[in-house]
């Protein structure tokens, strides 16, 4: 496969590679460019991130990658899109009817990795009610790496 040496087309980026470099490999969904900027700086050392800005990407990127991903990382608001994280959660842990889902959420490869839901507002969604959602932890903007890293490792420790 050759390199694209410029881009193809006026906002065009290139995917992540699968190729392994040490890394794991999590879904980030957040609408914020704020957000983002700095949970990629604070999380690239130790993570390979790719980015979904909304619900539509995100279920694209957990089709192509479901097998790769270690987490995944909702934002809880997510405007401009149909399913925000809280609903995006219960669908990728399939507790939601088929037929009630948007076109673009149906057959979604089954994940068992934690998805980790992220807010501003951590004081408005009780650690229990995400449980209850299929999620695994809250975790307060910005994101700190610890507190990932922690949720990761408790919940391979879970599974032993």
């Amino acid at each position: 496969m050759s390199e694209v040496s410029r881009s193809p087309a006026p906002g065009w980026t290139a995917l992540p590679s699968r190729e392994a470099d040490g890394r794991a490999l999590v879904l980030y969904v957040d609408v914020d460019d704020q957000s983002w900027s700095t949970a990629s700086d604070r999380l690239r050392r130790a993570y390979r991130l790719l980015r979904a800005e909304n619900d539509r990407e995100a279920c694209e990127l957990v089709r192509s990658y479901a097998t790769d991903l270690v987490a995944v990382m909702l934002d809880i608001d997510l405007p401009g899109s149909v399913l925000d994280g809280i609903l995006l959660t219960r669908i990728l842990r399939q507790r939601v009817p088929p037929q009630a889902l948007p076109p673009f959420a149906r057959n979604l490869p089954r994940i068992d990795v934690p998805i980790l839901l992220v807010t501003a507002r951590a004081e408005a969604y009780p650690e229990e009610e995400v449980r209850r959602y299929g999620g695994d932890r809250l975790l307060r903007k910005p994101v700190d790496i610890g507190r990932v890293t922690l949720a990761l490792t408790e919940h391979h420790l879970k599974r032993r």
